[in-house]
């Protein structure tokens, strides 16, 4: 074999060991139903006689012994070439599934390092397309929110350096310098930590996925496709300051505005947003602004830079199966917020202005907090921003 078909060879053996043992096992049932067959054919042909002429002489012998010679004949060859094509298929076939795994160990391992700068890219034929496009999206979900940490650190590390020079300039001693920028010192050390156990918490969520992977592609695969998550295909999609809302195909915009009363949610308020257009697209971005500058007024907490994702589907059943497919459990909101992917659910049928202050408090709560709190002290104050809404 020349040096061109070895290294060929190798590219489809990328993982030799789950290659090998897929075929292996797929070779042992093609011995074991030839194996059968013939048995079986052997037995039925046991009780019948075939006579033939062996050079001038008549033989008569049982059918079984007269077909032995050519029925263990005709099973070798035929499990010598089904097992050389079996070979050869599941080559083609294990390699679009052991490639793409192999690379996403290797971007994994990477990523668990902390090297969030990196995305996963896979061939159109590969398999793994939908959970790689999945762990891309929650990658760019946190790459900006650390690098900004990162460097907001470095700045705070930089003005205690500063402010230590300037108190020495002024004549203060080193001991009292010190004492005065220690507090500063210790909440930048445990900013520190925080990072720290991002990447060791990465780390240990990489181990953990890898040991399930398959197990993890067959959820992505069954039932609603995560890929509604990630495809804006059968959404029609309008953006407001603070959100991105996402409205499925058989949703009747109409109605969810009709649905979402913001009477006198305005009330008070020292910022809001500009005044909508005339489709009810726009009105329902207005109020989506409107019930966040509300909800952060009342809970006096404004993260920076934030902006939510809402799917607004149209019946409670959609959500439940979302839910259903997220979590492997049964869904008991009317809608609901989850952090990791920084989206809002909710249905046209049970939207209304107060469900999302109560969610959009959570949204708040969850990016205000570098450490996120509780979630029964979550759960109160999302309740504080429900029931005090139109105050």
């Amino acid at each position: 074999m020349n040096a061109g078909n070895r290294r060929r060879l190798k590219n489809y053996f990328i993982k030799k060991r789950l290659q090998t043992n897929f075929i292996l096992k797929f070779c042992l049932l093609v011995i074991l139903a030839c194996a059968i067959m013939s048995a079986l054919v052997y037995l039925l042909s046991e009780k019948t006689t075939t006579t033939s002429f062996e050079g001038l002489r008549l033989t008569v012998k049982s059918t079984a012994d007269f077909i032995l010679p050519t029925l263990i004949l005709s099973s070798l060859v035929a499990i010598i070439l089904i097992s050389l094509a079996t070979v050869a298929v599941f080559l083609l076939i294990t390699h679009r599934i052991a490639g793409p795994l192999h690379r996403l160990e290797t971007d994994l391992a990477e990523i668990a390092k902390g090297d969030l700068t990196k995305d996963i890219h896979l061939r159109k034929k590969d398999e793994f397309k939908i959970l790689a496009a999945i762990i891309n999206s929650l990658l760019r979900n946190l790459r900006n929110p650390i690098s900004v940490s990162r460097t907001r650190l470095n700045e705070l590390e930089s003005d205690i350096a500063a402010l230590k020079a300037g108190l020495r300039a002024k004549g203060t001693s080193e001991d009292e310098a010190e004492q005065i920028v220690r507090p500063l010192r210790k909440k930048a050390e445990q900013i520190k930590n925080i990072f720290l156990f991002f990447k060791i918490s990465s780390i240990v969520i990489f181990f953990a996925f890898m040991s399930c992977l398959p197990a993890a592609q067959a959820d992505v695969t069954d039932g609603v496709p995560p890929a509604e998550l990630i495809s804006n295909e059968g959404w029609t999609i309008t953006k407001s300051i603070f959100c991105t809302l996402y409205f499925r195909y058989d949703v009747d915009i109409g109605a969810v505005n009709d649905r979402l009363d913001t009477y006198k949610v305005d009330y008070g308020l020292l910022e809001k947003p500009p005044r909508p257009g005339e489709g009810d697209k726009e009105k329902i971005s207005y109020k989506f602004d409107l019930i966040f500058y509300k909800v952060q007024e009342l809970l006096d907490m404004r993260p920076k830079d934030l902006h939510l994702n809402v799917r607004i589907y149209r019946d409670q059943k959609d959500l439940d199966r979302v839910y259903m497919e997220i979590f492997d459990q049964e869904n008991k909101f009317i809608a609901y917020y989850i952090f990791k992917i920084n989206t809002l659910f909710a249905s046209e049928a049970k939207i209304s202005a107060n469900v999302m202050a109560h969610e959009i408090a959570h949204c708040i709560v969850d990016h205000y907090f570098s450490v996120i709190p509780p979630k029964k002290v979550a759960e109160m104050i999302a309740q504080y921003a429900d029931a005090h809404l139109r105050d």
